[in-house]
């Protein structure tokens, strides 16, 4: 078949269309796609629905099944086939648009003595042949006569419509139909044409601005699904160079982000898609209908304008009134700023900086020193005259026993003092305390789990304070730093030597 004339083929098979079906979205299909379409109740093109009811019936298309047929016809002609009269099986030598037979010569004069008057022009077949499809299919729809339907009076020419039972009449129908004639309901036939055509044209102009904005609309969709590759492939990037220098249990973290990015495109790809199937649907009928009626326009006859267009009028107008899924869609690319906080977070949690490798300070980091500096900065005690400045030394020994820790304290004092007075200056004043371990195993536990495991009543407990707060309960735990041994080897025993003077109080910790 010609370029020109492929909308007649079938818009699913797209092959000839035998006894071709139009649809209420305008689409074309041959009875063979119609049986076959699953599932049932939708267009195979654009699926829309398929409605099949008394009130819309499956509609013949008598405009694409009657272009085929002389379309067929002209094939036959300008394929030097040998042609045979229809009557007398001679050869043809003419053929006639409005009988649509061939005719041998015998044949052409009596067709021309008896319907000649009937305005059947007819025409040689070598003219026929130096034309165009276009211009034969033109030429044959010009010679068109509408006939009444009545079969008592069908060899009457139509040339009255009436408004009110909405068909072409005949003048014999015309003066029997006297309710009508007495509403003045009729109207020239010509002019009726005229005006459906300029309502199907007026039609197609408003379609096609519709058809113009629903384009602009389904652009947009396509650009903001590039966006979001384009953005989606940016953080892939990002995430991708953060997590190369993580430990091998990040990784894991970073492959989560990744999936998470493209759940998050996937979401928006399903909703853009979704929309564009819409807007897809609704172009491909804003699409047959206009190149319907633009067939209709250049080669409809007056018969097929009358009948098929209370059909083609309610489907434009219904799908002229089809609102736009996505007419008010905005376009918003995000920049996949949850994911971008969640590595930022990542990178914090895991290397203490932020994502331009700036160093981030953390509470936990100087707590260690939080003790050693608030011992630094109390005040000095007044130094006692005549005090001497040499320092006791004490040895505190705590072992690990099944009941717990024990503590015991030994030591030599320059300054002879009873042992209860010994143990007050102990927990009096400030002190230097010096860890002395033993060879022993790495620790199984942390400091903090191990003293969780033994009781309160059995853990040894270091307070200090000063002379002025002996009556006090103001008191303050001395805390050991964060990188001292975590815990007492079961098998071994610490000791921790003490140093002290009352002449001062600058002892760091």
């Amino acid at each position: 078949m010609e370029g020109d004339f492929q909308f007649l083929l079938c818009d699913r098979c797209q092959r000839e269309a035998r006894n071709p079906k139009l649809l209420a979205c305008l689409h074309t299909l041959c009875t063979q796609c119609l049986e076959d379409n699953k599932p049932i109740g939708q267009c195979p093109v654009c699926g829309g629905p398929v409605q099949t009811s008394d009130r819309f019936p499956i509609q013949d298309n008598l405009l694409f099944s009657n272009l085929q047929t002389k379309l067929n016809t002209y094939q036959k002609i300008v394929s030097n086939q040998e042609l045979v009269c229809n009557h007398c099986k001679e050869g043809a030598e003419f053929w006639c648009s409005e009988c649509l037979e061939f005719l041998c010569l015998k044949c052409y004069e009596a067709h021309q003595w008896y319907l000649k008057q009937k305005s059947h022009e007819t025409q040689r077949l070598a003219d026929l042949r130096k034309e165009t499809a276009q211009s034969f299919l033109e030429g044959a729809r010009k010679t068109c006569t509408l006939f009444c339907a009545e079969p008592t009076h069908n060899n009457q020419v139509i040339s009255i419509y009436c408004r009110g039972c909405h068909k072409p009449l005949c003048c014999c129908c015309a003066l029997l139909d006297g309710e009508h004639y007495n509403a003045k309901l009729y109207s020239d036939i010509r002019v009726e044409i005229e005006n459906r055509k300029e309502e199907l044209s007026r039609l197609k102009e408003e379609l096609r601005e519709n058809k113009r904005s629903s384009e602009s609309t389904h652009n947009n969709v396509h650009e903001h699904l590039k966006k979001l590759e384009k953005v989606r492939n940016e953080t892939r990037e990002l995430i991708q160079k953060k997590v190369e220098d993580m430990v091998q249990w990040i990784q894991k973290k970073g492959e989560d982000l990744l999936e998470k990015v493209d759940q998050q495109l996937c979401q928006e790809q399903e909703e853009a898609k979704k929309k564009l199937e819409c807007m897809e649907q609704i172009l491909k009928r804003m699409k047959a209908g206009e190149q319907l009626v633009e067939k209709m326009d250049l080669f409809a006859s007056d018969q097929e304008v009358i009948d098929m267009h209370p059909f083609i009028k309610d489907s434009l107008e219904r799908l002229k009134k089809e609102k736009l899924p996505v007419s008010s869609f905005r376009i918003q690319v995000e920049n996949f700023d949850e994911v971008q906080g969640e590595l930022q977070a990542l990178l914090k949690r895991v290397k203490g900086e932020d994502a331009f490798g700036c160093a981030v300070s953390t509470p936990g980091s100087c707590s260690s020193m939080v003790n050693s500096e608030s011992l630094q900065n109390e005040k000095p005690q007044a130094k006692s005259p005549g005090m001497k400045k040499q320092r006791p030394t004490y040895t505190v020994s705590v072992a690990k026993t099944s009941q717990g820790f024990t503590t015991s304290i030994s030591g030599i004092s320059p300054i002879k003092r009873p042992i209860s007075q010994l143990e007050k200056s102990i927990q009096a004043s400030p002190k230097i305390m010096k860890l002395e371990e033993h060879d022993c195993d790495p620790p199984e536990v942390s400091d903090q789990q191990g003293q969780e495991n033994v009781p309160r009543s059995r853990r040894p407990s270091f307070r200090e304070s000063t002379p002025e707060h002996q009556h006090g309960e103001a008191t303050k735990s001395l805390i050991l730093r964060e990188d001292s041994p975590p815990a007492i080897c079961e098998s071994e025993v610490a000791s921790i030597v003490i140093s002290s003077s009352e002449d001062t109080e600058d002892d760091i910790v």
